[in-house]
């Protein structure tokens, strides 16, 4: 059944005359010829269904009442078809002329609302076309009022949903920059993106760290600018020229180690270079600590185990013929052997510190209580060596929540150094201050003092500054006492001037001070 969109006048205003407006009805061919009461005829004459031809046709039909003269008019134009009906009651036989100006004027009226479809159609594609505008100018929040069907409409859902999909995408893109942006800065490895011709376009602040180069001054510039370091920039020209990752481990200024990681983007020809700076200091420096640790341990046992050997070689000679002398050379046997029981206990003790399996045994505990009994014991020692102790502990200091027996261990190894390097009449002065939230225990000589390239290293195990060479000892006390003051969550320190004392301190927590918190 074929069926035709026809537009009608809404109203007749007197015979002859009409009143236009949008209407729309659909005709079949089993409707009825019948006015409604708008003023409209839904017909299935063949003058209608006819008119869906793209001409203009005049008829005169009977309807059920009244004797009616029509003329269609069927024009098309952008993708719409518009069909004008005028009517009127034929009163009267009309003459051609009549008809004649009617279809003249169902022309007219057509050609009106076809420059009205005309200048709505343009003025809809001028709407697109500046939402299609703000979308190109990066704003995705911008969208064309979905109105009307037809080519239009369909181009505006269109555009519309482009708009959406570029907003999603958009939104992921944004996502994953954050994401990259926050494992570049925190990373502890620099990390550097070139252009394939060198220019840097991302610098992360580790990278910054490592040559100590701002991240802004290093934008967009070339990479050998920013380097500064022929070896470094070799590096990255060696990958250019093989097309393939080169590496190396260099020294830069500062006792900076890096590993240079230089490697292509590629996508059939490099288009950019990822280089990767490795920070390789902390570990060179546990590289050095563990050679220094092993030169010394077997510098510690080779000098007592030599000592003995040479004893027991004299006593096989004939020295243990001679009762004294025999006497004598197993007195040199036993110190050593003591000293080195004691190095092998000090070094279980720190193994057992630094893997905290020595626990605490905290008490509230006086800092005199601390003190006076190690400079007591030490006291002696002192004079032999013509060297002063003094004590100096204000009134009123609070109670430190300690294991006493290791924090007594650690004075000792402190004023027992301060003795071993203090020329005689010198003076040593253990006191101890409050602070707001430990108690500060510090001992002072007026010795010969550490080295300042020394200081750095001094509590490592096994460090001896070169004047302390001398002095034997085992080279642990320092750095169980430094393990020992971070077990009970305090910090240990030194200030030195060589050739005018040192003067070491630490500081331990109060009572009413939580451990953890410290």
């Amino acid at each position: 059944m074929q069926q035709t969109t026809v537009s009608f006048p809404p109203k007749q205003d007197a015979p002859g005359q009409l009143a236009a407006r949008d209407a729309s009805r659909t005709l079949t061919p089993d409707m009825v010829d019948e006015p409604d009461g708008a003023g409209q005829i839904v017909s299935a004459n063949p003058g209608v269904l006819t008119a869906v031809k793209p001409i203009t046709w005049r008829s005169i039909r009977n309807t059920v009442r009244d004797r009616w003269r029509y003329v269609v008019g069927v024009f098309a134009g952008m993708g719409a078809i518009a069909i004008v009906l005028m009517w009127f009651v034929a009163a009267a036989p009309r003459t051609p002329l009549e008809l004649g100006l009617a279809g003249l004027g169902a022309v007219i009226v057509a050609t009106l609302l076809l420059v009205g479809a005309l200048d709505i159609s343009s003025w809809r594609v001028r709407q697109i076309t500046a939402v299609i505008e703000q979308i190109a100018d990066g704003d995705l929040d911008a969208r064309v009022p979905a109105r009307g069907p037809g080519d239009i409409g369909a181009l505006s859902h269109a555009v519309n949903r482009m708009a959406e999909r570029l907003q999603r995408q958009s939104r992921k893109r944004n996502r994953e920059r954050d994401r990259l942006h926050t494992v570049l800065h925190v990373m502890d490895d620099g990390v550097i993106i070139l252009n394939k011709h060198g220019y840097v376009s991302i610098f992360n602040p580790a990278a910054a760290r490592i040559l100590n180069v701002p991240a802004p001054d290093a934008l967009n510039k070339t990479f050998v600018q920013v380097v500064r370091d022929y070896r470094v920039a070799e590096v990255w020209l060696a990958c250019i020229k093989e097309g393939g990752e080169q590496s190396a481990t260099l020294e830069l200024v500062n006792d900076v180690y890096v590993r240079v990681v230089v490697t292509p983007f590629l996508r059939g020809a490099a288009n950019g270079y990822l280089v990767l700076l490795q920070d390789l200091s902390h570990l060179h420096r546990l590289e050095t600590v563990r050679r220094d640790f092993v030169s010394n341990l077997s510098h510690e046992l080779r000098t007592p185990l030599a000592s003995i050997k040479a004893l027991v070689d004299t006593l096989r000679d004939g020295a243990i013929e001679d009762p004294p002398a025999a006497e004598h050379f197993l007195e040199r046997m036993e110190v050593e052997v003591d000293e080195m029981t004691q190095m092998v206990q000090e070094l279980l003790e720190l193994s057992r510190i630094e893997s905290g399996q020595a626990p605490l045994r905290l008490f509230p505990t006086p800092v005199a209580a601390l003190i006076e009994p190690v400079v007591e014991r030490l006291r002696a020692q002192a004079g032999r060596a013509g060297v002063q102790i003094n004590v100096v502990l204000p009134a009123g200091l609070p109670e430190v929540m300690v294991d006493a027996d290791r924090v007594r261990t650690v004075i000792l190894n402190l004023v027992h150094n301060a003795i071993k390097f203090t020329p005689p009449e010198g003076q040593i002065t253990v006191s101890a201050r409050a602070a707001a939230d430990a108690v500060i225990i510090s001992v002072a000589d007026t010795g010969i003092g550490i080295p300042a390239e020394d200081v750095p290293r001094i509590f490592e195990r096994f460090y001896k500054a070169d004047r302390a060479r001398s002095g034997g000892g085992t080279g642990l006390g320092l750095a169980i006492a430094k393990h020992t003051v971070q077990a009970h969550n305090g910090r240990i320190w030194v200030e030195s001037v060589e050739g005018v004392g040192s003067t070491f301190s630490f500081t331990l927590p109060l009572v009413n001070l939580p451990l953890t918190q410290n």
